[in-house]
């Protein structure tokens, strides 16, 4: 009965002191699981800011320029006006829905909506004018359009983000929107259709508007 009793109580000590390390190796287990999840959190957080530091805002500038540079000019400056316009206002659009959708600031919210709305109407009137245009057959202003495409990627790549969407989209619609004057004022030089012409100057009064209200909201948001 003794040596019964003795051999009791060493299995019960054992298996005292195996749960005991069991549970401690649990444990360890899982600081080392939460260190990890911790850790890898810590790396996503770059990532994350990264993204807002104007990483949705100048992808439609980059498409744009994309689009644009690959563009082929027919020669008649009316119908690559109203082509290039096109491609200027989707970025626009996009920019305005990125504002929309992730900008805090009520002012600057209404702002993208208002271009939202003006320069989609824009944009199919000049798909309607490109649809239902009959080329002249002349050439005039060539070059023009193309030496303005490559000034616009010179400031494109020169343009600070500061992670702000409210700040950064009005200083990148303020710039977009001085292209997009240089553009209209092309037209009015170059351009032939008087439609066309009629278009590219309310193009011009519109966003000379913006750029006023633009500059005047970052003065006070500094």
């Amino acid at each position: 009965m003794k040596v019964t009793l003795v051999l009791f109580t060493t299995a019960t000590m054992f298996f005292a002191t195996s749960c005991g390390n069991n549970s401690e190796s649990s444990s360890a287990n899982a600081d080392t699981s939460t260190a990890s999840n911790n850790s890898t959190a810590a790396q996503a957080t770059p990532a994350q800011d990264t993204s807002m530091q104007g990483g949705d805002l100048m992808k439609p500038m980059n498409d744009m320029m994309s689009k644009m540079q690959s563009m082929q000019m027919t020669g008649d400056f009316d119908i690559d006006f109203a082509n290039m316009m096109v491609e200027h206002h989707q970025s626009a659009l996009d920019m305005a829905q990125v504002e929309v959708s992730q900008g805090k600031d009520e002012t600057m919210k209404s702002k993208a909506q208002e271009i939202l709305t003006k320069q989609k109407k824009e944009q199919q009137e000049l798909k309607d004018f490109v649809s239902g245009y009959k080329p002249s057959g002349m050439k005039h202003g060539e070059g023009e359009m193309q030496k303005g495409t490559s000034k616009m990627m010179d400031k494109m790549k020169s343009m600070q983000m500061t992670g702000d969407v409210d700040k950064d989209f009005a200083t990148m619609m303020s710039s977009h929107h001085e292209d997009g004057i240089s553009m209209a004022k092309m037209e009015l030089k170059n351009g032939m259709s008087d439609k066309l012409k009629q278009m590219a100057q309310k193009i011009v009064d519109d966003q000379q508007k913006d750029i006023k209200e633009f500059q005047s909201w970052l003065s006070g948001h500094k």
